[in-house]
């Protein structure tokens, strides 16, 4: 199977652009941002994003550069508790949380709001020199968070149903529903021509994270979501934004798709790069392997498919329930499940 530089693998990025809008100051963020110490003259910006679990704004005051975020009472269960985490590790793995009269959080109505210095450095932009630093601290961070006692920590456990995704993930399989969702226009032309070129390999995928033994050992506290739009580089660091991601899981499954969704980005920034990428995914695997953390590359291929998957299934049964508020991923996930692939240099093989 050759590598098709002229279709659609490597071009959808969905967290690749944050337009930033002005908006007029009123009582509630004089209220909010009261309430961290904010007193002083400020402006305030919204960031657009497609996600809509959560609000970002940029406060800037005379001095700082501030992000204030906010989410519903639903979306905020264990935000408290994700606070408290980033503000107990003291190395420069996060940002620096502020602390205001009533804790990390503040709820007004419906809505909780928490503040923290905009980390300097710039959102990872696929720079193939910072990626060294960038895997050296996700690798670190984790050790530091395997520390922390999960039972403790009073953080979502992400479960996976496997009979659900296995079950969601056929679909892709089945042309009568890659028509019908085509129909709609959830999906390209190309994308559902090269989703049918890649039938096995995709079965093949299911298959093996069927037979997948998630060990409660490697259960810990894990960032869920190490893509580039979560990591700010600068020239000594690489940190991690994005605290409502902390969670609870298999911890190879996290390092597994933060390889696959950081190495993709690389990719996606310039297509050229995917040879350099495919040598660099070797190497970072065998290293990761010698380190004991690994047992293999198959098993690092097969975390991330599993996440990929996962996601897959959470988008057709929301899609299925008549929802839209994941649509705008859909056919991102159905091209990452085939991107895999080509990351791991399994495109050379038959489909």
């Amino acid at each position: 199977m050759k590598f098709n530089i002229n279709g659609p693998l490597f071009k959808i990025e969905t967290n690749d652009s944050f337009p930033v809008k002005k908006i007029k100051k009123n009582k509630l963020f004089d209220q909010v941002l009261s309430n961290f110490g904010i007193n002083t003259k400020y402006l305030i910006y919204l960031i657009n994003k497609n996600a809509q679990t959560s609000k970002i704004y940029f406060v800037k005051s005379k001095r700082n550069i501030f992000v204030l975020r906010s989410s519903t009472s639903q979306d905020s269960k264990y935000l408290k508790s994700q606070c408290k985490i980033v503000s107990s590790v003291k190395q420069d793995f996060f940002f620096n949380i502020l602390k205001g009269k009533y804790g990390y959080t503040f709820k007004n109505k419906n809505l909780h709001y928490f503040l923290y210095k905009k980390v300097n450095g710039e959102i990872f932009d696929g720079r193939v020199d910072h990626l060294n630093k960038i895997f050296y601290n996700i690798v670190k961070l984790h050790k530091k968070l395997k520390k922390k006692n999960i039972f403790d920590s009073n953080l979502q456990i992400k479960k996976y149903k496997i009979k659900k995704i296995k079950n969601h993930g056929m679909l892709l399989t089945k042309e009568d529903f890659l028509n019908k969702i085509f129909s709609k226009k959830m999906i390209g032309k190309q994308t559902k021509e090269l989703i049918i070129k890649n039938k096995f390999y995709i079965k093949n995928c299911i298959n093996n994270i069927v037979k997948l033994k998630l060990e409660k050992k490697n259960l810990q506290i894990v960032h869920g979501d190490l893509n580039h739009s979560n990591i700010i580089v600068s020239k000594k660091s690489a940190r991690f934004i994005d605290l409502e991601d902390l969670i609870v899981d298999n911890f190879k499954i996290a390092i597994s798709t933060g390889i696959f969704k950081i190495l993709r980005h690389v990719v996606f920034k310039n297509k050229n790069k995917l040879y350099y990428v495919n040598n660099y995914c070797i190497n970072l695997c065998n290293n990761l392997i010698k380190k004991n953390i690994f047992n293999n590359r198959n098993e690092i291929f097969d975390h991330s498919a599993l996440m990929i998957l996962s996601d897959i299934s959470l988008i057709i049964n929301s899609v299925l329930r008549g929802e839209k508020k994941y649509l705008y991923d859909l056919e991102k996930k159905f091209l990452n499940l085939i991107e895999l692939r080509y990351i791991f240099k399994l495109h050379e093989l038959k489909s």
